[in-house]
């Protein structure tokens, strides 16, 4: 009898796991389109805002990331944002999108958790100028990252981003996913994904080796 349970026992959790099997599949599937949707939307944002430049370079990084509704360097990440993130929500009735995206970087670090702490909480409270608690480059930079957002005078500046050795990969992808929430807010980006493209204006006119022109965005493309 015991052996017939313990058989029986088995079978039912492979029949558990095979039921399961096509659902996790499913949502694995669901996971990587809007993972692409989100690295197709924020390709677009570097190209408008001028850092198309470092789009390569940005977004080659993507898989060392946890993907959910937007990108995070771990699960610690995610909640501490959405923790800090929610209880910001309670204490303003604002849309401060600046304000969202300080908060996304300093939930990036433990280390930062004071300081995010009281920026949640008290709508006066003023980032101290000096981070003295930080050890190594990449919560320096990161901090320095949070004042050049918040408009304070930083060590860090735009020409900088465009720089090789100044930043790496890591802390350049969380710098411009950073702008990309201060613009779009949380949930605006989905919003953006959902209308509909700007159709291309067709001004083809005459040129040498019967070229097409298209105006697009104001851009001028030439199809051969």
């Amino acid at each position: 009898m015991a052996t017939k349970f313990m058989s029986g026992t088995e079978l039912f959790m492979y029949e558990c796991m095979m039921q399961q099997t096509p659902n996790m599949a499913r949502c694995e599937r669901e996971e990587k389109r809007f993972k692409a949707q989100y690295i197709g939307l924020l390709r677009d944002f570097m190209r408008e805002y001028g850092y198309g430049e470092i789009s390569k370079r940005v977004t080659r990084t993507i898989d060392r990331f946890l993907f959910d509704e937007f990108v995070f360097c771990n699960e610690e990440h995610r909640d501490m944002f959405w923790r800090m993130y929610s209880k910001w929500i309670k204490n303003t009735n604002e849309k401060d999108f600046t304000s969202t995206a300080i908060i996304y970087l300093l939930s990036t670090h433990r280390q930062f958790e004071t300081i995010l702490a009281n920026y949640v909480s008290n709508p006066l409270y003023v980032l101290p100028s000096i981070y003295e608690h930080g050890e190594g480059v990449e919560k320096y930079n990161l901090y320095h990252a949070v004042k050049m957002i918040a408009g304070m005078e930083s060590g860090l500046c735009e020409e900088d981003l465009f720089e090789e050795g100044i930043l790496d990969d890591k802390v350049l992808f969380l710098i411009i996913n950073a702008k990309f929430i201060q613009q779009y807010g949380v949930n605006g980006y989905k919003e953006r994904k959902n209308k509909r493209k700007e159709p291309y204006v067709n001004n083809s006119m005459k040129h040498r080796r019967n070229q097409n022109v298209y105006s697009y965005k104001g851009q001028t493309l030439r199809i051969k």
